[in-house]
Parts: structure tokens; C-alpha cells; sequence
């Protein structure tokens, strides 16, 4: 088997929407975690007037801490926390995070949606919070909730698969259609109370920078690789000298790979090893990554 003839090796791989619980997806991980800090939040109350919860009291993100760094790190956490009278609010967003969601880690990989969850999280929480101190908006204005992050993950789903049928209120439609209809929305209700209407928007286009830039947060898990992009691109091309040590280790990959896919073909993936199960995360998004880097 070559290498353009492994499914992970194309842009358009075939996307799974059946129904999945998987404990080791993101997806499903991010999901657990939400709702056991909702739940903790609702049955530990609250302690103080106008109080978002026990929980939520130290998650949320308050329009004061700009000049408090020691609070910045709130600037992600409050997409961890769910408003605790309105259960719709989590229910939205975990529901929105599992259908669309799925697809867009199998498209990118474990790791990689991970990242992208969590640093779109961060970037709507600090962007929200420079507007807050540029614009004003009151001492006491807080942000919470996934929403930013989930918008995120449901626009790069609608980027990847455009024409794929999606239902919102029920209404079959492109989800290119959705897309359309989830911008225009958030954009004509940008001054509503009661929904952060801005950190929506700030994750919806942090998606089309991640798509139409082609991002890839990879090199945080190697700042060298980082460094010696940079380097490159300030000098200029240089002549790529493939050792004989590297050529057979990539000989080796694309042989144990063939090896898994076989017994995938056999007895399905549930026949893996969690061993055999990373080696293929790292080998499809080390192959979707070389084919980027050649485009």
C-alpha cells in the first residue's frame, strides 16, 4: 500500500457521524469534564449575592482583571463554566460539541483538536477581556461558558464539510447554509444582553484563520521545529538532505503502519493496542502535515 492510498493521507477523509462514546476521544473527554463542573457548580451552590456558583465564582471571567494578571489565567478557565439557572446553556453547547465535534478531531487528530479547542478558548477569553478594557463595560461584567470554543469547532466542521446535510431546529440544510445563518446571527445580535455575542464571533473567525491559513498548533509539541521554520523562511530555502538513518526510519513507519492497517482491515480497530493506536495518530498527522509542507 503506497502512501496516497491511506485514507489519512487526503484531505477529504470519509467522515464517520454514527453515533460514538469513545473515552479517549477529545470530544467526549471535554464533554465529561463540563458536566461534572456543572454539576459540581449546581449542588455545591452558592456562598455570597450574586454569586455564579462556588465553582463558577473561581472559573468566570471577570471585565476587572485586566489589571490583575494574577487572574489571567481565567482568561480560559471561564470556558469551563456553564450558567447554573439555565441548563440550556451547557446543553447547546455539549450537544453541538459531539455532533460536530467528532468529525472535525477525526479530521485533524486527538492532539491537534485539543489545541485548537483550548487556544480558541483562550484567544476569545483574552480578546474578550482587551475589549472589555478598551470599550468599558462595567467592573462587574463577567464571560463564561464553552461557547466561543464550540462555535469554533462547529464552523471548522461547516468549512471541512460544507455540503454535508445538517439539521438546525430540525430543518434539514447544507451546513454551508448554517454557517451562513450562525455568523448572521451572532453578527446582528452583537449588542444583545445576557450572550457574549462577541466571543462568538471571535471564535467563529478564529476558525476561518486556522482553516484558510492552514494553522497547525503541532510545533508546541516541538518549540526546535518552530525555530528552524522561522529560520528558514528569514534565509531562504535551503537544499533538504535526507539522511540515510531518517530515509529508514520513514521505511520502517510506512512498514508498521501497513502492518496495523491490515489487521485494522481484519479485525477492526477495536483489535488495536493502545501502543499501535498512538504510532497512528502521530503517523497520520506527521503525513497530513508533510503534505501540507509540500503544498
Amino acid at each position: 500500500m503506497g502512501l496516497h492510498d491511506r485514507y489519512y493521507y487526503h484531505d477529504n477523509a470519509p467522515l464517520d457521524l454514527r453515533p460514538s462514546f469513545d473515552q479517549r476521544s477529545a470530544v467526549v473527554v471535554l464533554i465529561i469534564i463540563n458536566v461534572v463542573i456543572f454539576l459540581a457548580n449546581a449542588l455545591l451552590g452558592v456562598n455570597k449575592e450574586n454569586s455564579q456558583g462556588v465553582v463558577n465564582d473561581l472559573l468566570v471571567l471577570r471585565g476587572s482583571e485586566i489589571s490583575q494578571p494574577w487572574w489571567w489565567w481565567h482568561a480560559l478557565s471561564y470556558s469551563f463554566a456553564h450558567n447554573r439557572e439555565n441548563i440550556n446553556h451547557i446543553l447547546f453547547n455539549m450537544l453541538s460539541l459531539y455532533f460536530m465535534g467528532r468529525p472535525v478531531e477525526q479530521r485533524y487528530g486527538t492532539r491537534e483538536f485539543y489545541r485548537i479547542y483550548l487556544i480558541c478558548a483562550l484567544f476569545c477569553g483574552a480578546l474578550w477581556l482587551i475589549k472589555h478594557a478598551i470599550l468599558g463595560g462595567g467592573s462587574e461584567s463577567i464571560v463564561l461558558g464553552a461557547s466561543g470554543a464550540v462555535l469554533c469547532i462547529s464552523m471548522l466542521f461547516i468549512l471541512n464539510y460544507p455540503t454535508v446535510t445538517v439539521f438546525l431546529l430540525f430543518i434539514p440544510m447544507p451546513a454551508w447554509v448554517m454557517g451562513v445563518i450562525l455568523v448572521l446571527l451572532n453578527f446582528f445580535t452583537l449588542t444583545g444582553e445576557g450572550i457574549a455575542y462577541d466571543v462568538h464571533l471571535a471564535g467563529i473567525g478564529f476558525a476561518f484563520m486556522y482553516f484558510f491559513l492552514r494553522w497547525n498548533f503541532s510545533w508546541l509539541e516541538s518549540p526546535a521545529e518552530l525555530l528552524g521554520t522561522i529560520r528558514r523562511k528569514v534565509t531562504g530555502p535551503r537544499l533538504k538532505v535526507i539522511r540515510d538513518r531518517e530515509f529508514e526510519r520513514e521505511q520502517l513507519d510506512a512498514r508498521e503502519a501497513d502492518r496495523i492497517l491490515a489487521k485494522i482491515h481484519e479485525s477492526g480497530k477495536d483489535a488495536l493496542t493502545s501502543k499501535e493506536k498512538r504510532f497512528m495518530e502521530r503517523y497520520s498527522q506527521a503525513m497530513r502535515n508533510k503534505k501540507k509542507a509540500e503544498s
